[in-house]
């Protein structure tokens, strides 16, 4: 809905609204902002309430990145703004009186910053719709849960936890999902209640993981809901007391992802469909060849942490290699393309612990960037892509490592822009030197209790 200040006034009195919670998000995907009275909140519009720029300048453990500065920080710590985006209002199923509201983070004249996340998918979305195309995308969201409360979790150092399912990794099981229904149920009801379709869940391969399959929406919109389905999910295990984690490597068990489905048209005639499964378009080519040629760089940001690299290991289901083809579920890149309703291409190498905005946009700027270059793809590798041996494209296995594929990259920077990657490549770089420096065990081969002391109730 396009709504101006008048509206929002009589929006929020229809809904009987007293309260509304602001929702930017910060670099590292965390949700942040205010809870304002009705009266402040319409006095605010439309560049929104005041918030300290901190909330982008900072990393995920709260220390402030102050070895280096940009062009868009105040030399003088400042604020922002937090601009709502109206079409997001919603009024809060289980809070009568409270409305959310997702917002852009912008500097005090209202101008997009290069490192909001929301903006700069917004940014990527619009450059793709000048080649007159327009993208869906659809998220499958992996979650652990486990019947400890956060409380309980923290005491026991997120050790030792007891997930909500059968202790054997095995998939698909419905003794698991019998036993996560109790949860389950009132998350769904409470996603339905803020408009969130979802069109299916299943017990994972994990014990205690699970899925949410999102219905397709635009790319903003489908991000949107990641970010607000993770907030129902954190909430009803709060208050049911137990627990869940987004951690990408929260055990030795299997890891969450954060897998995202794209497609493409070009007015309204889906670009990925191909009759055979072989004769792809010219188009689609180069978009796969851009996928392809930018997934060592984009790997920083589809894997943000420490932790992130725990999952990236041969044969427990994350890919390892910069590989694609015709539905191959062991590819980084999983192409569909033989249904004209279903054409779309699948990555696979996102984990929980992504921004989804910024894991969407490094996507389609990858494909954006494939086409403006008439990139071609390498050929399928046509064998399982797990545990290959060296000789074959394998995708960096360290933050460091893949901080240095940004840098030297020259091709998801012409979209994403070069102001964007070097201040993601500094938060990564400071990542590894918090790791280092404040009681990461470099020599460990396996989560380390630094690892869920930062992660584990908050990515």
């Amino acid at each position: 809905m396009t709504m101006d200040a008048a509206g929002a006034q009589a929006w929020l009195e229809e809904h009987a609204i007293n309260w509304v919670k602001t929702e930017g998000i910060s670099i590292d995907g965390l949700v942040i902002g205010k809870h304002l009275s009705t009266r402040k909140f319409v006095a605010s519009l439309p560049l929104g309430n005041a918030i300290t720029e901190l909330v982008l300048g900072y990393d995920i453990g709260g220390t402030p990145f102050l070895a280096w500065w940009d062009d868009w920080r105040r030399d003088a710590l400042g604020d922002f703004h937090q601009r709502p985006d109206l079409s997001t209002l919603v009024a809060a199923p289980d809070r009568p009186g409270t409305a959310n509201v997702l917002c852009d983070i912008v500097d005090l004249d209202g101008n997009t910053l290069p490192v909001c996340a929301r903006s700069k998918l917004r940014n990527v979305t619009a450059r793709l719709a000048a080649h007159g195309l327009t993208s869906k995308a659809a998220f499958e969201i992996e979650v652990t849960l486990y019947r400890e409360s956060f409380a309980e979790a923290r005491a026991k150092k997120m050790q030792g936890l007891t997930p909500m399912a059968h202790h054997a990794p095995l998939g698909y099981l419905h003794y698991n999902s019998r036993q996560q229904l109790r949860f389950l149920d009132v998350v769904l009801q409470r996603l339905d209640g803020l408009g969130i379709p979802i069109e299916g869940w299943h017990d994972e391969a994990g014990p205690g993981q699970f899925e949410l399959n999102l219905d397709p929406a635009d790319p903003i919109t489908a991000c949107d809901r990641v970010i607000r389905i993770k907030q129902v999910l954190r909430e009803v295990a709060l208050e049911q007391h137990c627990s869940v984690t987004f951690m990408a490597k929260p055990s030795h068990e299997y890891g969450n992802g954060l897998h995202v489905h794209h497609s493409l048209a070009r007015d309204d005639v889906p670009v990925f469909y191909a009759p055979d499964g072989h004769e792809l378009s010219e188009l689609t080519r180069h978009w796969i060849g851009g996928l392809m040629a930018t997934m060592p760089a984009a790997v920083s940001i589809f894997c943000p942490n420490i932790n992130s690299f725990r999952r990236m290991i041969g044969f427990a289901a994350a890919p390892t290699v910069a590989s694609w083809g015709e539905d191959d579920k062991s590819a980084a890149v999983r192409v569909l393309s033989r249904s004209p309703k279903a054409a779309r291409i699948e990555n696979r190498v996102a984990g929980g612990d992504a921004n989804p905005y910024l894991v969407l946009a490094a996507v389609l700027a990858g494909g954006i960037a494939g086409i403006e270059q008439s990139i071609e793809p390498p050929a399928p590798l046509g064998v399982t892509s797990w545990g290959l041996p060296a000789g074959y494209p394998h995708l960096p296995n360290t933050i460091t490592k893949a901080a240095d594929a940004m840098t030297s990259d020259t091709l998801l920077r012409t979209v994403l822009g070069s102001d964007f990657c070097d201040y993601w490549v500094n938060t990564r770089r400071w990542e590894w030197l918090m790791f280092h420096t404040t009681g990461g065990d470099p020599m460990a081969s396996t989560v380390t209790p630094w690892e869920l002391n930062r992660l584990f109730e908050i990515v």
